[in-house]
């Protein structure tokens, strides 16, 4: 009997007659979803994606008060959130104290982070207006928040004196003859000293290359003379940082941290966020605003 079975076995090795491990099976959309929120909430545990400079534009931060994210087990565990006129397959909010943090996703790929968003909205009725424990920070982003928009426009030709007639030796550009804060500029340098007054250095000269070097830079210094191409368009937008609706900060020897929200008018957008401070020796500067 011993060995007819080994003779079986061994005629099922020669022919492949051996049985065939199982197909791994397909992911439902909702087993992907799951896996993907998981992802997200991971990488924030761990920072990755918080501080990572691929998103750090694009992902919001941590609430101050939140250290760290509770896993789920299961999409149940999700408040299912009603369409905001996006695209998004699948959106879910998970409650955190008095926050939500709210997922979007467009489709179910290889990771979060290349189809889906995440956001964090705060219960508007928690928010005390005007709390005397901010009452510092207020003023400091009254003073910034006041000519933020301003410094960033002269960034971007908006809001420049211009000569009527197009510079001869620069086509498409015109000699600029006056800003509100700056007479008569005639240099780059006066250009980035003066919103270098509003914003972090190491902040707003990411923006320079676009500005003055690109093959279509926004300014041209040319012997002793500024040109800029034809005036943009204003900055509009209706919502704005209401520095009376601070959430929380956090002060490092050279940051502040300020979690806020926005509003227009009477309506308060619940979505949280960030704007970091930097200390200087010329004093404060606008750092970081998502």
């Amino acid at each position: 009997m011993k060995k007819c079975l080994a003779l079986f076995l061994l005629i099922c090795t020669l022919t492949g007659c051996s049985p065939k491990s199982e197909e791994p099976k397909e992911l439902t959309f909702e087993e992907k979803v799951l896996l993907l929120i998981q992802e997200c909430i991971d990488d924030y545990n761990t920072s990755i994606a918080a501080d990572s400079i691929i998103h750090q534009i694009d992902t919001p931060p941590l609430p101050i008060s939140i250290g760290t994210i509770p896993q789920i087990e299961k999409l149940s565990e999700l408040k299912p959130v009603e369409d905001d006129h996006s695209n998004a397959e699948f959106i879910g909010a998970l409650k955190i104290n008095e926050y939500q943090m709210v997922f979007h996703l467009y489709s179910a790929c290889d990771s979060f982070w290349q189809c889906g968003e995440a956001s964090f909205q705060i219960d508007t009725t928690t928010i005390r207006p005007d709390s005397p424990t901010f009452t510092s920070t207020k003023a400091i982003l009254d003073e910034l928040l006041a000519v933020d928009r301003e410094a960033f426009g002269y960034l971007y030709g908006i809001g420049v004196d211009l000569a009527p007639e197009e510079s001869a030796a620069h086509p498409g550009y015109y000699e600029v003859l006056n800003t509100v804060n700056i007479e008569n500029p005639t240099s780059i340098d006066q250009i980035k000293e003066y919103v270098e007054t509003v914003f972090d250095k190491d902040f707003i000269s990411q923006f320079y290359p676009e500005v003055f070097e690109s093959e279509s830079p926004i300014y041209i210094e040319d012997n002793g003379k500024l040109y800029s191409i034809e005036n943009a368009p204003s900055i509009t937008d209706e919502q704005y940082y209401n520095t009376s609706l601070i959430i929380n900060t956090q002060e490092t020897e050279d940051k502040i941290l300020v979690d806020i929200v926005t509003s227009y008018g009477d309506i308060i957008d619940p979505e949280l966020k960030r704007i970091e401070i930097s200390k200087t020796e010329n004093g404060y500067r606008l750092a970081g605003l998502y």
